[in-house]
């Protein structure tokens, strides 16, 4: 993850907080620590946080990690507390972490676990290792193995074949999955903490002259550099290290360079990230979101709320109502009500359609960018802080937008869109089977939308790609962010690919065809027609389906499609449905896509 500039500096401000209160704690009582990990990197080469970092690791000798324990809990100052299995059961880390409450720092494979989820550092115990390679490696192997089953019964982390799929455990086999499984379901948490406390602790009385969080074969350090620490300077503090500093991190990470290469500047991208209170920037009080909203009751707090907890706050969000006939109006009034720092305002008109609706929230918005949001779905909290490291980055673009997840009966799989950050060319990329955006990853120069006119009113599917062709003929440019930052709900209720009326425009897809024009920009074009000529074939639109297919017979790389659209529109209005929710269910499961 690369933290927004701000971002990260409100981060680092907050950590040091944290830092302070916990030597404090150790001071009180009188407990010796020592940094280790990234944070020892940071004091030898920055004397502070490594500046790309975010978070804060300290060590403690197994003794005084339970002195500590003990102590914490009634020496942290209001605001604080101490995370670890014995005050938390349902905590997954056998190690402690100090958190800051009314903050929160949630990485993606914690979310939703009833935990303290404020912002922290962690406390690591130490603990003796045999000098025996052969020894050390056991202890290393049982270690991981009781780890993976304390992690597991608090959440289950692989997938179905064995693989991990977050980077807090290693990749399993399915036999290891298996064992790991059957272990979870017969020994409760406690007995398998107690099982991991005997490996961790096993050599403790011996004279090994290394100490080591043992699961982790490069943090080892001597026990005469703990014996015998020294003092280093970290941002406004002093600290204690290992003694003989460089040699410990040499040790651990080789040539270790001050200017690490980028990519493999670190951290732990947190899927939820938010301080406590509004915090804006100079960039992100540039940006206005408009939500357009007809009947979502079910889904609009979450899409609201989604915004109203961004880690950097916009300037404003408009909700335009379009003549709702549920309890969505009064969801949103509520949330007004409830946050009114978050610079709600809902605006109500009668019902218009989604282009009509956003074009309204664009001639509202007070902001030079419009962030996009479709009420059924949502942004994770630092959505706004890309967006304004994007246009920090790429100043001149007049779109930014962010890979997405797409939620499909309750199950989240990627969706496909490019790998790189950076400029990216929409057409070419949707002729590949990317998608490098959708309107609720969308942040959009206000002054581009208007050149082309806004979306196209009364035209009820594929108004978003006819706003992209249209900016792209203008020659706008699209930046596109890797990150994973919104959740687009494939099954939300009311999508209007899912219902097919006639439509009432003054603007058509085949209007954007121009025959002498770019050859690419016109097969973007033909996949956007005929994708939208398939669902009017479903839905009985059979004339329109016949002209679109004629029209763009063209094609070259939408050739399958049109085959589809011709075969739909050639059986009885009445199987078209059904046969065309095979294909699609199909595809979904074959290849995950099918928006």
């Amino acid at each position: 993850m690369k933290y927004n500039s701000d971002i990260l500096r409100r981060l680092h401000h907050e950590l040091r907080d944290i830092m302070r209160e916990v030597i404090r704690v150790c001071d009180t009582a009188g407990i010796p620590y020592f940094i280790q990990g990234g944070t020892a990197i940071g004091a030898h080469f920055f004397e502070d946080i490594v500046p790309w970092d975010d978070d804060i690791d300290l060590g403690m000798t197994r003794e005084n990690y339970e002195r500590f324990l003990h102590e914490a809990p009634a020496l942290l100052a209001e605001g604080y507390t101490l995370q670890e299995f014995t005050t938390e059961p349902n905590t997954p880390f056998y190690f402690a972490k100090v958190r800051k409450r009314n903050t929160r720092f949630v990485e993606s494979e914690w979310v939703g676990l009833p935990i303290e989820e404020g912002i922290y550092i962690d406390i690591f115990p130490y603990d003796r290792i045999p000098d025996n390679r052969t020894a050390e490696r056991k202890q290393r192997s049982r270690v991981r193995f009781w780890i993976n089953c304390f992690t597991a019964k608090s959440a289950w982390l692989w997938r179905w074949f064995g693989q991990a799929n977050n980077g807090v455990v290693m990749p399993k086999s399915i036999i290891s999955c298996a064992v790991i499984r059957l272990v979870t379901l017969c020994m409760s948490k406690e007995q398998i903490y107690s099982r991991l406390h005997r490996e961790l602790t096993r050599y403790n009385n011996t004279n090994a002259s290394r100490y080591n969080i043992v699961r982790m074969p490069k943090d080892m350090i001597a026990a005469t550099a703990i014996e015998s620490p020294e003092r280093r300077r970290f941002g406004d503090m002093e600290v204690w290290a290992p003694s003989d500093l460089e040699t410990y991190l040499r040790n651990h990470y080789g040539d270790i360079q001050k200017w690490l290469p980028e990519d493999k500047r670190l951290n732990h991208a947190p899927e939820i990230l938010h301080f406590g209170e509004r915090m804006a920037t100079d960039e992100s009080e540039r940006i206005s979101v408009v939500i357009p909203l007809y009947n979502k009751e079910l889904e609009v707090e979450r899409a609201l709320s989604s915004v109203i907890n961004q880690s950097l706050a916009p300037e404003e969000i408009i909700v335009v109502d379009d003549g709702s006939t549920d309890g969505s109006r009064a969801i949103v009034e509520r949330l007004i009500e409830e946050h009114p720092s978050a610079h709600i305002r809902l605006i109500v008109q009668e019902n218009s359609g989604v282009s009509a609706a956003r074009n309204r929230g664009i001639r509202e918005a007070k902001g030079d960018y419009v962030a996009l949001l479709d009420a059924d779905d949502m942004w994770l909290s630092g959505y706004i802080a890309e967006v304004c490291r994007l246009m920090e980055y790429y100043p001149d673009a007049d779109a930014y937008t962010t890979a997405f997840d797409i939620v499909n009966d309750n199950k989240r799989v990627a969706a496909p869109v490019p790998t790189c950050e950076g400029y990216v060319n929409p057409a070419e990329e949707a002729l590949r089977g990317r998608y490098p955006i959708i309107p609720s990853t969308a942040t959009l120069r206000k002054a581009t939308i208007e050149a082309v006119g806004g979306f196209p009113e009364g035209m009820r599917i594929g108004e978003d790609q006819w706003l992209w062709a249209s900016m792209m003929q203008r020659n706008a440019t699209f930046v596109f962010s890797p990150m994973s930052l919104v959740r687009y709900w494939r099954t939300a209720s009311n999508r209007s690919a899912s219902i097919y009326r006639s439509e009432h425009s003054r603007h058509t897809i085949e209007e954007l065809y121009l025959p002498s024009g770019d050859a690419t920009m016109n097969e973007y074009i033909a996949r956007i027609a005929i994708g939208k000529g398939i669902t009017q074939s479903v839905r009985g639109g059979t004339e329109d389906a016949r002209r679109v297919a004629e029209i763009f017979a063209f094609t070259r790389r939408s050739r399958g499609q049109l085959r589809r659209l011709k075969l739909l529109n050639a059986l009885p209005t009445a199987l078209r449905p059904t046969v065309d929710g095979l294909y699609r269910a199909m595809a979904w499961l074959l290849k995950r896509r099918g928006l």
